[in-house]
């Protein structure tokens, strides 16, 4: 078995994933537009802007977002598409959440689409690995036969030597199913298997792909996100902000297979042993999704989900301090606050 390589930057992280170290330069931090109800600050303090919204004012990520999704549903699940009408959940004590080291945040009820609360929720920011949620959509929406062979033409081992990729070990010459890759995108967080699942479903043109990644943000009116790689990797115009990425693993998390992807905690297939180094599926009750990453430019980022009672919210956040810590504190507030 072919245990992933990278483990060293695992450990070296604490608990995040990578997007790769990279020297290249920081895409930049910029002020996105402000959604109804939802203030924006200059600061970068964890404490500022903090805003939560009524309960019964539920609030979609730009005015132009549309429900029922305009991607091509090709491999995605026919309730990826459906969104429910449901009622927002009940306010029952008021308060904000305690303090968080991110300062960058956004809750989101997922039967609702209701904001629950908001904290800098549209500045564009880097967003490191969770920017695989979106490659392992598109790789649903393009390719519903997951047992497809894809014949590999990324080095692993030349991406971490060369800019510090975490990576599965992908060695040019294999034949693995693709959704041996999306596992090792999703629980490992490999760019190598980022890298091979855009040029080997794109016809060889990572471009392409990554067009591909900018329709589905744009479909789903995501206007502070804007993709340049597949992996997450710093790079000039790659960026998200906290909302925009809590909406976007909402429609996601739709998605059978992709529920699947996210929530397992280890895979083991075609000798590759793939482990799931999102901590927070083991540490905290009911969580079953999605990803975190790291790079330098947006350090310690994660889009948290959990399920209680049948009901799931989505906790996004970025530059965080503590991954785990800032999510429980935020999880746990929203179950004391709010009502379903």
């Amino acid at each position: 078995m072919n245990f992933a390589r990278g483990l060293f930057l695992v450990l070296i992280l604490a608990g995040s994933a990578c997007g790769g170290a990279s020297d290249s330069a920081n895409p930049g931090i910029g002020q996105g537009g402000t959604s109804a109800g939802v203030a924006q600050g200059a600061g970068l303090l964890p404490e500022a802007s903090g805003q939560v919204l009524p309960a019964n004012q539920a609030a979609n990520p730009t005015p132009g977002f549309q429900p029922s999704g305009a991607v091509v549903s090709g491999g995605l699940s026919p309730e990826t598409l459906a969104y429910s009408t449901a009622p927002a959940p009940a306010r029952v004590s008021e308060g904000d959440p305690p303090p968080v080291t991110a300062p960058f945040v956004a809750i989101v009820d997922e039967d609702s689409g209701a904001m629950l609360y908001s904290q800098q929720p549209e500045v564009r920011v880097p967003i490191a690995s969770t920017t695989k949620i979106a490659t392992t959509l598109v790789a649903l929406e393009r390719e519903p036969d997951l047992q497809r062979v894809i014949p590999i033409t990324i080095d692993g081992g030349a991406m971490a030597a060369a800019d510090g990729s975490q990576v599965m070990g992908l060695e040019p010459g294999e034949q693995l199913h693709l959704e041996t890759l999306l596992y090792g995108m999703m629980l490992w967080s490999g760019n190598d298997a980022a890298e091979q699942v855009a040029v080997g479903l794109a016809d060889g043109s990572r471009d392409r792909y990554v067009g591909w990644m900018n329709q589905l943000a744009a479909s789903l009116g995501l206007r502070n996100t804007h993709f340049a790689n597949p992996s997450g990797m710093d790079a000039d115009g790659h960026y998200s902000s906290a909302s925009d990425m809590a909406y976007l693993a909402r429609f996601a998390m739709r998605d059978a297979n992709f529920r699947r992807l996210a929530g397992s905690r280890l895979f083991e297939g075609e000798g590759y042993i793939l482990p799931n180094i999102n901590r927070l599926l083991a540490a905290y009750p009911g969580a079953d999704g999605v990803k975190i990453g790291y790079t330098d430019d947006a350090q310690r980022t994660m889009i948290a989900s959990a399920t209680r009672d049948g009901h799931r919210v989505f906790v996004s956040f970025m530059r965080s301090a503590d991954l785990v810590g800032d999510a429980t504190t935020l999880l746990d507030w929203v179950w004391r606050t709010f009502r379903w």
